[in-house]
């Protein structure tokens, strides 16, 4: 996250601001005091017109002091202390509970408090946040790790990559506690095809292509999937709609056609996906990428008739 305006910033505005309220005060109360000698003559005592003069400057300076030591007080708590409290208060609430009660309620609202925040200051408080924010998600993620019985439970063999059982337990407690999320939901057009003419090891050989392009993307804000059969996952986590759209519509166009250019028939992927941000509902997300991914098929396997 790039800052927009750091603290050492502000607090440097906020000393300038200060000390120009200041030197404006002062000198009004100079012109002020000068105008009045100048229009009535003083008492005809330079000694007590300059003691006069004094006491004025000196007690309107100590009045525009305390009211602009009030002024930073107040900003000083709702910019920096009133933020860091209620981070300090959240981090303090998490629980992830043992085993036995890892999914219980009160663990996931603790959980949530963090992302409840939105913390949007734009200076090192936000900067803070979103690195709590990611620990708390990685911590999730270590937990996932270390409660999983073996490799094989949460991975497709074939492919290496990771199965539904692993994105059901993301979806219970790692994906709610996001800012945003992306999922792309993909099958491969014609798979069918290749089994019955060329055989299962050529349909095999297809899917473990398109596994091979999902692990090299593959990473701590991309999340791929076999979930069954010839129907993939790309989950990105922290992406805008757009910048995730972008670059899983780039990734498949990159894949392109998965079998052979001499064959009369075509293989690729088509694909949906849905977003969301803010609360959210993983299981509405996934199936709203479902039901676009199920509609563009429909088309693409209309404009990919298979030649007899």
């Amino acid at each position: 996250m790039k800052m927009r305006t750091s603290i050492r910033r502000k607090t440097l505005f906020l000393m300038s601001a200060a000390f120009f309220v200041l030197v404006v005060f002062s000198a009004i109360i100079s012109y002020i005091f000068y105008s009045n000698i100048a229009l009535t003559g003083g008492s005809g005592d330079p000694e007590t017109d300059r003691k006069v003069f004094f006491v004025i400057v000196i007690g309107a300076q100590a009045a525009a002091a305390v009211l602009l030591a009030i002024l930073g007080t107040v900003i000083m708590e709702m910019f920096v202390s009133k933020p860091i409290r209620r981070l300090t208060k959240a981090i303090q609430s998490i629980e992830y509970g043992k085993a036995e009660d890892y999914d219980e309620r009160d663990s996931k609202q603790s959980r949530l408090a963090l992302k409840n925040l939105g913390i949007d200051s734009g200076d090192e408080i936000e900067e803070l946040y979103r690195a709590i924010q990611k620990f708390q998600v990685d911590t999730s993620e270590y937990l996932l790790d270390i409660r999983k019985g073996s490799w094989e439970q949460e991975h497709d063999v074939m492919t290496m990559l990771d199965n539904k059982d692993k994105f059901d337990k993301r979806a219970e407690d790692v994906y709610p506690y996001v800012d945003k999320l992306y999922i792309a939901s993909m099958n491969v057009i014609n798979l069918h095809v290749v089994n019955e003419r060329l055989g299962v090891e050529a349909g095999d050989s297809i899917l473990t292509k398109v596994a091979r392009e999902l692990r090299r993307i593959a990473s701590d804000k991309i999340h791929t999937y076999r979930i069954v059969d010839d129907h993939f996952l790309m989950v990105l986590v922290g992406y805008s709609e757009e910048d995730a759209g972008a670059f899983v519509e780039r990734w498949v166009k990159r894949v392109g056609r998965l079998n052979r250019g001499s064959d009369n028939f075509e293989v690729c992927l088509s694909w949906g996906g849905a977003y969301g941000e803010g609360e959210l509902d993983v299981n509405d997300i996934y199936r709203h990428a479902d039901t676009e991914m199920y509609c563009n098929e429909v088309v693409m396997k209309k404009d990919l008739e298979v030649k007899c």
